[in-house]
């Protein structure tokens, strides 16, 4: 099979090496790939790996019809069997080149994070993500094929510590500090705010114990801004943070030197294959690390993400990269991590796939009716995009990285893309939240990613106030879809929401910005559930609602700083506009009786058993047995339980971030914590988790006795039972699913007595698990679509 290969450039890329790499690895299925395109650095890559290159003419304005002809003439030549170009500029002229009898057939391979809609429907689309073939489809496309950006496991492994010593020599780079590598083409759109963002946090950090130095790789058309930001940044540290190496035609000693990368696309996966630990980089002050909790989240949307505003990205940054800078032990388990996950994107198992491709494309032509059809609505499609683009560029309002300037993961609302009608086709839930989705994740979050598989579900956000109300957009609704079957809206809106003056204000605005969402989505809910503070089901009067409380809100007024009344006034309006009530606790159920109807209790759930290769790895100077309280420290819990868990003489063991209100109980936590026999973790990655888990012998659940916490159903227990632990709780955290596991107590002595006996039992913890059988989150999302379902009917 004689197969043309036109990269969009041959500048080094993360697009056009994929195209290379992957042409040279299926020489061994009889393929005999010619690459063409114009003179650039990866001619050498070509060269390196044996293959035939051509250099086309100028292409001038894009698409060429002097490549359309150059191409032509090669196709009458040398025979060729099929046509290749990646990004849409090559694969328009490639598709002229075919003439109206559209032979050779034509593979067209996007990379960027959204296709062009004039790439013409009948040609074999290749795409990065699933997120976007998702889009493709939804558009109408029929011939859509999904390949992960590949990597070389092959050529990129480490060159040698000479090779890599010298590049660090030649940067001045000591090592004193960790090293922090962005290898990336330094372009305005996609890349230019997450490098600034990274110089802006090297500079931010250069005289503290989290210093780092940033070493940025690449060209491109934004390298004037690049290098006045360097040098701002350095100006400001007093010293050189940021070192910009210029383009490399082999990277490799860069991405080896690295401590951390940060990077999106084939750069991420590069990354990967030299095992570093990763913070992938998107739009919109997007930063996230790769880690267990987010793998589903990139394995969907691809290398990359947008953020809620740009504005944010500092932060988000040093949030992603600081705990990487100061644990070298989480690095390599984060490193390892990534190596796993970039085994399944090989070059070798690219080639496979792109050849069951080529061989579809060569049996299944269009008919030339539908080749003529689909290339004169594209021809159409292009003229249009044309004028426009040249009418913004009048206006000053161009952007150079076309289609990479709205990507498919992160749209403003009001710029509806096509595929945006992909949500909406499974009975929609609107389904407005308690809490963000990107916050910690709760009950909400958990059973709507469940919900999502059966019917699509809408997430809005609560309103959220914003920094800059004054900016243009700023208060315009984003939307986003974070994995399949859900899309998220989020509302912006003026400060001030919780106030008597402004919050009317607030919520009708949110309000409109969903009804406009909807609009834009082309969206028409079928049922609506609220487990949110806001009134917000009297806005849906015509549609079947749901309210679920997850917390007594009423309660809550004194840890949310909100006036009770105002509570109470909008939890009675979602009751009074409800058609169904949930509850998640007996208690909470029945505070909410109305009329002589008591609400469904839908408890919550557990993720199943924990689990981790390094489980037996963790050892823990501690007396034994150890008991372990795990989750977020407030004033929620109980204090004076832990403190007589250690009196007793077990080994205390603390896990997750302590954000005390006051000054007191602050103080009282840090005392604990410093005592003989209690080892304090803070935060740790969820990977890290069972175990911690698995070193303990009884889990802790020690509310303390208030309205709100009788009202809740603790997480905390369900987590512990499911990773095979008896848990002590304090009588006020209910169980809710009965486990003859979960012993009771009224005081805090009690409760350290409680954690004796049970760590003592010796019960396994297979035994434990099989308690919770069918209280998982699963089997609580069942329910709750059971719920929706009778809503949505109007049965009970």
């Amino acid at each position: 099979m004689r197969v043309l290969v036109y990269p969009h450039d041959l500048a080094i890329g993360g697009s056009q090496l994929n195209a290379i790499e992957i042409a040279a690895a299926m020489r061994p299925a009889g393929v005999e790939p010619l690459v063409v395109g114009r003179t650039g650095a990866l001619v050498e890559r070509i060269e390196e790996l044996g293959l035939d290159f051509l250099e086309t003419p100028d292409p001038g304005r894009r698409p060429s019809v002097r490549v359309a002809a150059s191409v032509r003439r090669l196709v009458d030549e040398r025979g060729l069997d099929l046509l290749h170009g990646y990004e849409w500029p090559p694969t328009l002229e490639l598709v002229a080149a075919g003439g109206l009898r559209g032979r050779p057939p034509v593979v067209s391979t996007v990379m960027s994070m959204a296709v062009a809609p004039f790439v013409p429907h009948d040609v074999h689309l290749v795409v990065g993500t699933e997120q976007i073939a998702a889009t493709e489809r939804a558009r109408g496309r029929d011939r859509v094929h999904v390949i992960e950006p590949p990597v070389d496991l092959a050529h990129n492994v480490h060159p040698g510590d000479e090779t890599v010593a010298a590049l660090r020599a030649r940067h001045g780079l000591t090592g004193d500090r960790p090293l922090v590598v962005v290898v990336s083409r330094l372009a305005d759109q996609l890349k230019l705010e997450g490098l600034l963002h990274a110089m802006t946090l090297a500079a931010d950090l250069a005289a503290t114990d989290d210093a780092f130095d940033l070493l940025v790789v690449g060209d491109g058309p934004a390298r004037d801004r690049v290098a006045v930001g360097a040098e701002a940044a350095n100006r400001r540290a007093e010293r050189r943070v940021v070192v910009l190496a210029g383009e490399l035609r082999d990277p490799r000693p860069a991405y080896a030197a690295a401590d951390v990368c940060i990077g999106m696309g084939g750069s991420a996966l590069r990354a990967l294959a030299f095992a570093k630990p990763l913070v992938v980089q998107g739009e919109s002050g997007f930063f996230l690390p790769l880690s267990e909790e987010t793998a589903d989240v990139f394995s969907w949307q691809g290398w990359y993400g947008t953020g809620a505003d740009s504005e944010l990205g500092v932060a988000a940054l040093r949030e992603a990269l600081v705990p990487l800078l100061r644990d070298p032990a989480l690095r390599e388990r984060r490193a390892a991590l990534g190596r796993r996950l970039v085994e399944r994107c090989s070059v070798e198992a690219a080639a496979r796939d792109q050849l069951r491709i080529y061989e579809e494309a060569l049996t299944s032509a269009p008919a030339r009716t539908r080749h003529l059809t689909d290339s004169a609505r594209a021809a159409g499609q292009l003229a249009r995009y044309k004028v426009a683009r040249k009418s913004a560029r009048l206006l000053r309002r161009g952007s150079t990285d076309d289609f990479n300037a709205a990507p498919v993961a992160g749209r403003a609302a009001g710029r509806r893309m096509p595929g945006d009608a992909e949500c909406g086709r499974r009975d929609p839930v609107l389904w407005y939240a308690g809490v963000a989705w990107d916050a910690v994740q709760g009950t909400d979050r958990r059973l709507a990613e469940r919900v999502a598989g059966d019917r699509d579900v809408l997430w809005v956000d609560p309103p959220e106030p914003s920094g800059r109300p004054w900016r243009p957009g700023s208060l315009r609704a984003r939307v986003e879809h974070p994995r399949p079957g859900l899309t998220r809206v989020t509302t912006p809106v003026l400060p001030g929401v919780t106030r008597p003056v402004l919050r009317g204000l607030a919520l009708t605005w949110s309000g409109r910005s969903v009804e406009r969402a909807l609009r834009e989505l082309g969206v028409v809910p079928q049922v609506v559930l609220a487990s949110c503070t806001e009134p917000v089901l009297r806005r849906h009067r015509d549609l079947p609602s749901v309210y679920y409380a997850t917390d007594d809100v009423v309660a809550a007024a004194d840890l949310w700083g909100i006036s009770p009344r105002l509570l109470h006034e909008w939890r009675e309006s979602n009751l009074r506009c409800a058609g169904r009530v949930l509850a998640v606790s007996e208690h909470l159920a029945r505070l909410l009786r109305r009329d002589g109807v008591s609400p469904v209790v839908l408890p919550n759930g557990h993720a199943g058993a924990p689990t981790s290769t390094s489980a037996a790895s963790v050892e823990l100077d501690l007396p034994q047995p150890v008991a372990a309280v795990v989750g977020q420290l407030n004033e929620r819990i109980d204090l004076a339980c832990l403190e007589q868990v250690r009196d007793l003489g077990l080994g205390l063991l603390v896990v997750g971030p302590a954000v005390f209100a006051t000054p007191a109980a602050r103080a009282r936590f840090e005392r604990l914590v410093a005592s003989p026999g209690v080892r304090w973790t803070g935060r740790v990655p969820s990977e890290e988790l069972a175990g911690y888990l698995a070193a303990s012998h009884v889990g802790l659940s020690p509310y303390t006795d208030t309205a709100f916490n009788r009202s809740c159903s603790p997480l905390k227990t369900l987590e512990y039972l499911a990773a095979g632990l008896p848990v002590a709780t304090t009588a006020v955290a209910t169980d809710p699913v009965g486990s003859p596991f979960v012993l009771p107590a009224h005081d805090a002595p009690g409760l350290a007595l409680r954690a004796a006996e049970l760590a003592h039992a010796g019960t396994g913890p297979d035994e434990i698990r099989r308690s919770v059988a069918g209280h998982d989150w699963a089997s609580r999302a069942r329910a709750l679509l059971v719920e929706l379902e009778r809503a949505d009917k109007g049965t009970s």
